[in-house]
This record gives structure tokens, sequence and C-alpha cells, in this order.
């Protein structure tokens, strides 16, 4: 029997392995297997079982990871179209789909297969010990007891002569399940009349009795030093111990109480009735739920899970990773319990693993998680959700570079169930989908609270009157911050830029601290006393002198960061309380929830934050939100700039007065007049749509036509150059529907010491882009050990 394993490797084929006649269990595809491949040992997954291979002799398999397959037949057919439509390799699709706690541990151990070691006597004491005294160790164990340089050498030569051998060993996976101690009551009126006298067994049977079986701790807890007399209980057949699993749960200390169902407006009552009739008749369709913000999207999807778990399917609830935060997490758990599993980065490798195992064996049909998530093993289903379905964190920037908004569509496709995508801003590619007739629009328009939505102000910065000493507030700013603070109501304030200052420079030469790492400039972080380097993390503590030309005059600083107006407003309120949310300042595992309850309690004013603080929050006393600089964005080289610009600006000012009391947005900006502002300004999101679409069919890009950005990278600037030109010549011969541009240093010229160049092809559809990388790919480039070619199909930047 023969089995095709998908390794996780950069290679776009499967591998062929004979299935060994010692292994109890037929091979099924899904299941987990140790392989060998080249010369080492490779987890893998059996994609399929066939009686013939074209290639021999082939390899065996060596090791059944698991009984049970971890991938269920849909997820293996979920993953190789994402496979085949991204252009990557089918293994590293399916090591994503897994959590991090089921990666393979595999050691790495010495075997000494000779009686004598040639030249041991010229070595130390201590090395020549181990050796006599064991046969065996584990490579951290050698390196250890041998630091020397000769040693190691002799490592060398004795591991090439094939007197020691290196062999991996399996060592399990990273996460294991947990066992508990538990004790269960064994109901015997015999055993009861035999312990009546003995006080402690007494009370460990009482406690057993309410409910039939508990934990050894909760016994622990109820009876002090219960070890002797549960021992003597089992011996007498009152009780018996034994190990069970228990799961591991992400927020467990913060489970909610269950709350009831709130009552659907009218609005929100029209989207629910159109979703559920098409849930019942269990018919593929995707809606586009545009919906403004504070306007109850989120009950509209509590209600649609609901009557998807009366109709006995499973729900998938994909939020981004930003806005996952454990208020979500409750509203969810309070209205479904145990039913609702959480799968998210945030999440430590033991907990991750436990959700995922209670979504695989069915103990969970409602999944709230962020992109990967997307992968979840539901079974039958029936519901997918996509919230703020335009936020870009649904695009994995490393690979496989999936969408995950996108694959959730083809999920629901495959698995005919409705798909609700919602966001109070659409990305234009859903937008356009629906001008197609591939969506389905819906709309609420109206908040929940309050009837109309915050005003919002654009604070021309060319023109405006500033605070003295503090060029960054206008004066209108912050006189709305003061009478805020005079009514006990709370300010955000939006700055989508960490550290104190984006540039340190010289006061001599002007020169600037450039990262060595990357072509950018080094951003001074005052709170760590040094320059920090935003992409590769390169740490500068703050020179007293310039590198370049020795100079001690104070350096000037120039632009701002959270952590500069973090400052300057306690400066100015110095008995306002201050926050700052941004992931400079999130220290723990729990920081952004203890944050936000600080926010919700009213204990701070005024927060100042990041896009960490655009989506996902509701604050009631939050009345006024300030953006700083809203042409961050606007100025980046990429044509979602403005795009951006306008769903961050949007999704900002939706946290002002999202409840009884009014709310007010103050924009401040160098470019008043751009139709991205003007349309934040004025909440048109459909004119922002005709305005921004109209331009993209002029310069014919997404959504009217398919992009693919290959990027070539390596150490030497020229040796990337020379790979992006023998990428375009592959594509000299093309049909007049496609079109090349570049190659071109990208943007970021220099990224974690690998220096880039890029070319991008633009094509009417996804389906001819594939057929010319296919083209590509026929005859691979051969590369260099240290040179990368990444393939993005339908890149969400161009940086």
């Amino acid at each position: 029997m023969i089995v095709e394993v998908a390794l996780n490797l950069p290679l776009q084929k499967t591998f062929d392995y004979s299935w060994p006649e010692e292994l109890d269990l037929d091979p099924v595809p899904g299941l987990r297997v140790l392989v060998p491949f080249s010369r080492r040992k490779m987890g893998g997954v059996i994609t399929s079982v066939k009686n013939h291979s074209d290639f021999s002799p082939l390899r065996k398999v060596e090791k059944l990871i698991e009984d049970t397959p971890s991938m269920t037949e849909e997820i293996l057919e979920l993953s190789r179209w994402v496979a085949s439509y991204y252009f990557c390799s089918w293994g590293e699709v399916l090591n994503g789909t897994l959590p991090g706690g089921m990666g393979l541990l595999l050691r790495l151990e010495i075997i000494n297969k000779s009686n004598f070691l040639p030249g041991i006597e010229r070595l130390g004491k201590p090395f020549q010990e181990i050796v006599k005294n064991k046969t065996r160790w584990t490579e951290e164990e050698w390196n250890r007891k041998t630091p020397g340089t000769e040693e190691r050498k002799q490592l060398a030569e004795w591991l090439q002569k094939g007197l020691l051998e290196k062999v991996q060993i399996f060592a399990g996976q990273r996460s294991r399940p947990k066992m508990e101690r538990w004790v269960r009551f064994l109901k015997s009126d015999e055993s009861n009349r035999s312990v009546r006298k003995k006080t402690k067994k007494i009370q460990i049977l009482d406690r057993l009795a309410k409910n039939n079986e508990c934990s050894w701790e909760e016994i622990r807890n109820t009876v002090p030093n219960p070890a002797q007399a549960l021992k003597n209980l089992e011996k007498e057949g009152c009780v018996q111990i034994f190990e069970k699993r228990v799961f591991r749960r992400f927020l467990e200390d913060r489970m909610p109480p269950i709350e009831s169902f709130q009552q659907l407006k009218e609005d929100q009552q029209n989207v629910f009735q159109e979703v559920g009739k098409n849930l019942q008749e269990e018919k593929y369709k995707t809606y586009l739920l545009e919906g403004v913000t504070g306007s109850g999207k989120t009950e509209v999807y509590l209600h649609t899970v609901r009557l998807t778990q009366e109709l006995g399917k499973s729900s998938l609830v994909l939020v981004p990773e930003i806005s996952l935060t454990p208020l979500l997490v409750n509203r969810f758990r309070s209205r479904f319990g145990d039913a609702v599993a959480v799968l998210h980065s945030g999440m430590d490798d033991g907990e991750r693993y436990d959700e995922w195992s209670r979504v695989r064996n069915g103990l969970s049909s409602i999944v709230v998680g962020a992109r990967s998530a997307v992968f979840a093993p539901l079974k039958n289903l029936g519901l997918v959700i996509v919230d703020e379905e335009h936020d870009v964190s649904y695009k994995q920037g490393e690979t496989p570079r999936y969408h995950a908004r996108d694959v959730a569509v083809y999920r629901g496709f495959k698995a005919k169930a409705t798909v609700l995508l919602g966001s109070a801003t659409p990305s234009l590619e859903s937008s356009y989908n629906v001008q197609l007739g591939k969506y389905h629009p819906l709309y609420l328009k109206k908040r929940i609270f309050q009837p109309t939505l915050p005003e919002v102000r654009l604070i021309n910065l060319k023109h405006c009157d500033r605070q003295k000493g503090s060029p960054f507030f206008s004066i209108e700013l912050l006189d709305a911050i003061r009478q805020r603070l005079l009514k006990k109501e709370q300010t955000l304030i939006f700055l989508n830029r960490r550290g104190f200052a984006p540039l340190m420079i010289c006061g001599e030469c002007n020169e600037t601290h450039t990262c060595p790492n990357c072509s950018l400039s080094l951003v001074f972080h005052q709170a760590v006393g040094g320059l920090k380097c935003h992409h590769c993390d390169y740490f500068l503590i703050t020179p007293q002198k310039c590198p370049a030309c020795d100079s001690s005059e104070s350096p000037k600083i120039v632009g701002s960061g959270t952590e500069q107006i973090e400052t300057e407003l306690k400066n100015i309120y110095p008995n306002a309380e201050v926050l700052r949310m941004d992931r400079d300042s999130l220290h723990g595992k729990h920081a952004l929830s203890k944050m936000q309850r600080r926010i919700h309690d009213q204990e701070v004013d005024i927060v100042v934050g990041t896009q960490l603080i655009t989506k996902g929050h509701d604050f009631p006393n939050v009345t006024l939100v300030g953006v700083i600089l809203a042409d961050l964005s606007l100025n980046l080289p990429d044509f979602r700039s403005g795009e951006r610009t306008f769903q961050l600006l949007t999704q900002v000012a939706g946290r002002a007065g999202r409840a009884e009391k009014p709310g007010e947005v103050l924009i401040q900006t160098y470019n008043p007049k751009h139709h991205s502002l003007q349309c934040a300004k004025d909440h048109d999101t459909l004119r922002y749509l005709e305005i921004e679409l109209k331009q993209r069919n002029l310069l014919k890009i997404p959504p009217f036509l398919s992009m693919v950005l290959i990027l070539c990278s390596s150490p030497s600037e020229k040796r990337a150059e020379t790979l992006a030109f023998s990428v375009r010549n592959r594509f000299k011969k093309l049909p007049p529907s496609l079109t090349v541009i570049g190659p071109v240093e990208s943007p970021l010229k220099k990224l974690r010491n690998r220096y880039r160049w890029q070319v991008l092809i633009k094509a009417p559809d996804a389906s001819m882009l594939k057929c010319q990388l296919n083209r590509l790919m026929k005859e691979p480039l051969k590369l260099q050990k240290d040179e990368l070619l990444q393939i993005d199909i339908d890149p969400h930047h161009l940086i």
C-alpha cells in the first residue's frame, strides 16, 4: 500500500511512501505520520492512499503520530484549494491549519557505535567520562559537556568516520492533553455503612454524592489532607480514582453568566429574517452587511448563530486579530456557554490545542477566532460570519499568503452554508462583488442608541491656531478635550504611529539614525531611552554624540508618536488620567482587557492610541474622538492608501457617542479636500465607493483585475536585482491582456538585512495569472541558499 504525503516544505508537490505492514492501523487521508526526508525526519499529512507509484524504490513511513486523523476531509479539500489558488505548498497550508501546540518535537541524539574512539585521550577528563559512562547523548547534553573547539573538531571527525551517529528521536508534540486526578463515587450501601464513624471519609463521600464525581483538587479544598482517606475508600470499593482529561480554556477565570437575547430593532430584524430564510433553505449565499458603527451588527450575528444552533449546524465567526477582545468573546459565551471555542494567537499553545481539540471532537459547535480559525475542523457547517471584512489583518503576511475572508467565502460555498460579511466600511472588492451580483447587499443605517452619527469636522493644519509649545494640537481640539473633562466624559486621541518621534536628527550635520538592517529611520522611544526599528526590532541606546560628525549638540526631535502625545496631554491637563494603548504599552497576556476595563469603569479620562483603539471597543462615556494627523496613511506609496484612510477614520469616528450622549469627531489634516477625508466627514460610504471604484477602473487595478506581486530578495543587492530580472525574462511572451511592471526596487528597499526587488503582473482574472505562474515555475529558477522568491496572489500592499 502506498500513501501520498504532504510535507511542511516550500515545494508544490507531495511525496510517495510505502506503508509498513507492522503498523496496525490502515492509512486514511488526514492522518499525520513521521517520514524520512533526505537525511532527516519530518512530520507530514497523508493526502491520499493508492496502490501504485511512478517512483521506485520508495522509503517507508516510520511512525504513525495519531490514531484518528487530525484533518477532516473538508479541511483537506479546503487546504488544497488554498495551495492551488495562492500558489504555495499544500504541506505549508496544512501545517498552518493546526494549532502550534501540535508541532512535533524531534530530539537530536548522538549514538556511540564503536568500542574505541581514537584520539579521546587527548581530550579533557569530563569529556572522557561521559563517553565511558554512556552510549548515547542528546545533542544539548553533548554540547554542554564539550565546550572546547578541540572537542567539537574531534566530534565532527568521529561522525564523518561513522564511529558516532546523529539520529532524530520523535519526542511527541509540543502540547499534550492535560490530565488531572478525579474521584468517582461508587454507590454502595454496604460501603457507606462500613465507614459511618470515620469523619474524614464521610466528608469525602458526602461531597462526592452531590456530583457523583469531582477532581482531587476540589476534594482537597473541602477536606484537608485527603490522600490517605481516599486510598482507603478506594480499597473498600467506595470510590474510583482515575485520570481525566481537562480542557484549558481561554479566559476561563472570567466566564460570564448566561444572558438573555436582546430584542432586535426593525432594521436588525429585517436583516436577520433575510439571512435566517437562507439558513433554513440550506443554500449557499454570501451577504454583505453594511452597518454604520454602533448599528448592532454583533446582536444580529448572535441571533443568527442561535438559529444555526437550532437547525443543528455549526457556526464560524471570524474577527480581526485586533478586535478579538475578551469583551467580544464574553458576548458569545454569555449566550452560548461551552458551545463556544476561541482560536487566536493571543492564547498559549496548551489553550489553543485544547480549544481546537474540543472543536475536532464535536464538543464545540461555535468557533470565534482570528484569521487561521477559518480552518477550524467544524462539522456540519451552516454559517460563516466575517466581521470587519475589510480589515487588512485577514491577509496573511507570511507563507501561505491567503486572505481569510476569501477562504471563508469559498469554504461556505463548498459547505452550502450562509456567509455573512459585515463592515461599516466594506472593502472595494466586496462592494464590487455586490455590483456583479455575486454578493447580496444588506444594510443597517441607524445606530441603536443615538438617532444620528457623531458630527465630524476637519481641521486644516495649514491655517488653524496651534497650542503654544505643542504644535501637534489645534486650539479647537484642546478646547474640546477640556469641555469633556469638565463634563466627566471621555476622549479618544488617535495617532497611527508608535514611539515618541519618528526622527532624531543631529543638530549640527542633520544626519538621521537609520537601521543597519533596514532602509528605514529609527524611531525614538523616550520611555526606554533609545531608538528602535519597527520592522526588525533593532535597538540602539540614544547616543551621546552624533556618529557621523561626533557632535555632542542636542539632537532635534522631528514628528510625533503616541508616546509624545501622551506626554504632551499630561503636561496640558495635569489632573487628567491619560492612558496610552499601543503595542509598546501592552505588557502581559491580559493587558488589553485590563485597559478596556479601566476605560469602561471610567478610571481614565483620555485614551491615546494607534489603530488598536479604532474598532472592537464599545465605551459608552466616550463622546470625543480626536485624530492628530489623518495624512499618515494617506501618504503611503500604495494604491490602497486612500481606502485604508477612509476606513480608519470612519472606524475611529465610530467610537464616539455610542450610547445616549452625542459624539463629536475632530480630524486634523493638511489635506482636507481629499475625497477619503471628505467622505469620512460626511459618513458617505456610497459616495466614497463610487469615486474610488471609478478611479480604480481608470487605472486598471483591483478589483477590476487580478494582480500578483513577485518579491525577490537576497543579502546581496546585486543578486536581488539579477534574480528580479531573471523572473521578468520568464514573461517575455505574454498575451496582450497581461501587463508586467518592473522589475523595480521595492519601496522598502532593504528589510531585515535583505535587499528587495519586485515584479508586478496584472491580468483580467486570477485563472490567467495562475496559468502564467505555472509556466514560470515549470522549470524552477536556480536560487542560491540565501535567495528568496515570494509570490503573493492578490497582494494587499505593494510596499
